[in-house]
C-alpha cells in the first residue's frame, strides 16, 4: 500500500488532510502539526510533507515549523485527492490536475 492509500483509505487519515487543505485554501496556513500527529505514521509523514514541499503547495513557517503556508504552486482548486498524490483522471472535476495544465499549455503553443 502505497502512502496516497494510506491516507485516502482511513477515513481519520482523509479527514485530517482535507481539514488541513481547507484552512490553506481558507486563511493561507494549516496546522502541520496537528494533521501528521493524526497520520501517526513517521514515514507516511515524511512523504506526505516531501510531496506537498516538492510541489510547492505548502512551504514550513520559518519560526514555526508545526505551521505550514501555503506555497507558490498551491491553488485553491487543488482537490483533496491530488493533494494526496493520486494521479487525477482527467474528467475528475474535484481535482487540479496536469490534465488541464496540459490543456492550456496545448492552446498556448497553436497562439
Amino acid at each position: 500500500m502505497n502512502w496516497t492509500e494510506r491516507i485516502l483509505d482511513f477515513p481519520v487519515r482523509a479527514a485530517a488532510v482535507d481539514d488541513f487543505l481547507r484552512s490553506l485554501r481558507a486563511h493561507g496556513q494549516g496546522d502541520l502539526n496537528g494533521v501528521l500527529a493524526t497520520l501517526n505514521d513517521g514515514g507516511l509523514c515524511r512523504e506526505a510533507v516531501d510531496h506537498w514541499t516538492g510541489k510547492g503547495w505548502i512551504v514550513l513557517a520559518p519560526d514555526q515549523p508545526t505551521i505550514a503556508l501555503a506555497g507558490p504552486e498551491f491553488v485553491p482548486q487543488l482537490g483533496l485527492r491530488a493533494f494526496c498524490g493520486e494521479i487525477a483522471d482527467e474528467d475528475d472535476s474535484e481535482d487540479f490536475g496536469e490534465a488541464s495544465a496540459t490543456e492550456e499549455s496545448r492552446s498556448d503553443d497553436h497562439s
